[in-house]
């Protein structure tokens, strides 16, 4: 029973860790240059705190910057 309950105290501070990432992130968007790599990042970011509405439209905008990008995972 303690290995799980360590396991979901681990989860809880990644995802509060995911949290600030995504904050943190978000302050900086306007001065990163290369913008297709931070909205992935993002994007990642936001499927793992679940947010998949945000992660989609984030993907989608993506493929609207560049087209060819076989990397968007929609």
């Amino acid at each position: 029973m303690m290995v799980f309950q360590e396991i979901i105290i681990s989860l809880f501070e990644e995802c509060i860790m995911l949290d600030r990432a995504l904050e943190e992130m978000q302050k900086k968007e306007s001065k990163i240059v290369d913008k297709l790599s931070f909205k992935e990042q993002m994007a990642c970011v936001l499927l793992k705190v679940g947010r998949f509405e945000e992660a989609e439209k984030t993907y989608r905008s993506m493929l609207f910057m560049n087209p060819d990008n076989y990397n968007v995972k929609l």
